[in-house]
């Protein structure tokens, strides 16, 4: 039987049903990063933008389903060596990396303040690295020059995990680690070239197995608008790509295993 409500006594009021786990899901990130690599070749120091996407679908018991992609590319090299009687060669080498995963994971809390989301999937991966050296003559006259190219395309396994421990306030820390293992095949190039003459062309292939392995960690700011649940970061991150090589001089293959260090700043949402 319902309680009589007597005048002047206010009705109860009902708290609004919190927003719903299930949804497609968008991530929206731009990051700005500097590249290192183990033999040293990369001397620009220059800091260049890359972009990461994602879209996927969350069901309501917290099982999800992601694509993402990156891309980031960067002038590695660039500068103006002087030689004899005048002479002067200018070098310079580009980088693009990128990769897409498609991943399945699950979101649960095993305590109130922490968020735990798992993951595994595939990944298609590609590495390019491309070198130019130019000779020129004091009087600026072409004399001779080299293009070194060194590719890598692959596809594996991604394994990952994405944490939230809330702070109070709507903010969080979070962190973020990713591996994956890619199979495929590395192409290197080395193409010699002069005035009047064929290029002197040297080619190989060879199959590689290339990891990669990326770490995040940052603040995360919550928010819900109308029936959108969202947050925005600021961090640092880091990647490492293993596992790959340049070109071979005098029959032995140098390291050119890649690092990617810098910032990130992203938005995430569900609606």
């Amino acid at each position: 039987m319902a309680l009589p409500v007597f005048a002047g006594t206010p009705a109860p009021v009902t708290p609004p049903p919190p927003p719903s786990e299930q949804g497609f899901t968008l991530g929206l990130e731009a990051l700005y990063l500097r590249s290192y690599q183990s033999n040293g070749q990369y001397d620009t120091g220059d800091w260049d933008f890359g972009g990461r996407g994602s879209l996927g679908y969350q069901f309501g018991d917290g099982l999800f389903v992601k694509a993402t992609y990156f891309g980031y590319g960067s002038d590695v090299q660039g500068y103006i060596a002087e030689g004899k009687n005048g002479e002067y060669t200018i070098n310079s080498a580009e980088l693009d990396v990128s990769y897409i995963d498609l991943v399945v994971g699950q979101n649960f809390k095993p305590t109130e303040n922490l968020k735990l989301s798992p993951y595994v999937g595939l990944r298609w991966g590609t590495f390019e690295e491309s070198a130019t050296s130019v000779k020129y003559y004091s009087d600026g006259d072409f004399k001779e020059g080299e293009r070194r190219g060194n590719d890598f395309s692959g596809l594996g396994i991604v394994l990952g995990i994405d944490m939230t421990r809330s702070l109070g306030n709507n903010f969080s820390l979070y962190g973020v680690a990713k591996q994956s293992v890619l199979f495929g095949e590395s192409d290197n190039t080395d193409i010699k070239y002069k005035v009047d003459t064929d290029p002197d062309n040297k080619s190989y292939s060879d199959d590689r197995v290339v990891y990669i392995t990326e770490l995040g960690l940052g603040l995360q700011y919550d928010f819900c608008f109308n029936n959108v649940v969202g947050n925005v970061r600021l961090g640092v991150e880091a990647q490492y790509w293993g596992g790959l090589s340049s070109e071979k001089v005098d029959g032995k293959e140098s390291n050119a295993n890649t690092g990617l260090a810098g910032f990130v700043i992203g938005a995430n949402f569900r609606f």
